[in-house]
């Protein structure tokens, strides 16, 4: 699984820090777009989709703003 990873303010640890979210593998979904005749392309949309947002790297807090 890929994972993204980006600085942000936390705002449980009230500092900058490193923040992360789960990610999309996309070689593997192009692969099984393939493999499949375009029909995985509608999962890959939904996997493409980032459900729960990013997380603290210090705290795992998910009150986080500024991520760039």
């Amino acid at each position: 699984m890929a994972i993204d990873e980006k600085a942000g303010m936390c705002a449980t640890c009230n500092k900058q820090v490193m923040v992360r979210r789960k990610g999309t593998n996309h070689l593997l979904h192009l692969v099984l777009s393939v493999l499949t005749g375009g029909f995985w392309i509608i999962v890959w949309i939904l996997a493409s989709v980032k459900f729960g947002g990013w997380r603290c790297t210090q705290c795992g807090g998910t009150r986080i703003s500024g991520v760039r």
